[in-house]
């Protein structure tokens, strides 16, 4: 959304949702899944721009998301040339495009992560997860090669300095140039958009986590934080999000 309402970049923005398994970005958003790859699977040319229309689901701010019904009994691949005339087509007519990926690593995930301008993991501020971190961004060194740099967001991001378990320091110690910020834990704030379906600028536009957001994604444009008078308890700079690996 923060792409779409953009004063110093292009406005219109598709959400793909690659994730065919277990995709939920339609539902987020209240919105009706209605890509059907099974009418383009065998033949890839079949889509053109008046399909590609009837399939997308559309918000009421314009955004637009092509996802498709999630089938989680169903762990299906699709050839790569598929998904390259769906992406080269999508980009053809929006000026961003948002791919959610998988978990799962197809044969055509290497192609998508070499098309892309920006990779962002989405980790969880735990051991666990940041060793899993770790452990994707060389699996996409390994194949995609040094052309791809990904750029990791921890969810949920808490400044500790004196409680035990994982503080700032840790995790650019762990992540080094990936980290790019963190998203405050607000996780009320998101429970309640996710509900409704509504993005988070609709409940408080000045929440931390659209603050968060915006430092991470469109830093020309994100409002500086007021200076606050720094305590021994209020020390370290506030930082940012999304899904993954």
């Amino acid at each position: 959304f923060q792409l779409h309402h953009s004063v110093t970049r292009g406005a219109s923005t598709c959400v793909v949702d690659l994730n065919f398994q277990q995709g939920a970005c339609a539902e987020y958003l209240d919105l009706e899944p209605r890509f059907d790859i099974t009418e383009i699977e065998n033949q890839p040319e079949r889509l053109d721009r008046q399909l590609l229309d009837v399939m997308l689901s559309k918000h009421a701010s314009g955004l637009c998301v092509l996802a498709a019904p999630a089938h989680p009994a169903e762990m299906r691949s699709f050839k790569t040339d598929v998904v390259v005339r769906m992406l080269d087509l999508v980009s053809a007519y929006f000026d961003n495009v948002v791919i959610d990926m998988p978990r799962t690593w197809f044969p055509w995930t290497e192609t998508v992560l070499l098309g892309s301008n920006k990779l962002y993991i989405v980790a969880e501020m735990t051991v666990p997860c940041l060793r899993h971190t770790q452990r994707l961004i060389q699996a996409v060194y390994e194949t995609a090669g040094k052309e791809v740099k990904p750029n990791v967001i921890v969810n949920r991001f808490e400044q500790k300095m004196f409680d035990n378990g994982i503080k700032q320091a840790d995790v650019q110690e762990i992540l080094g140039e990936h980290f790019v910020g963190g998203i405050a834990n607000n996780y009320r704030l998101v429970r309640e958009a996710v509900d409704r379906g509504v993005p988070l600028h609709e409940i408080d536009p000045n929440a931390n986590v659209v603050n968060d957001l915006k430092k991470i994604i469109l830093p020309e444009e994100a409002v500086p934080t007021r200076a606050k008078s720094r305590s021994l308890f209020g020390m370290g700079r506030g930082l940012l999000k999304r899904k993954a690996g």
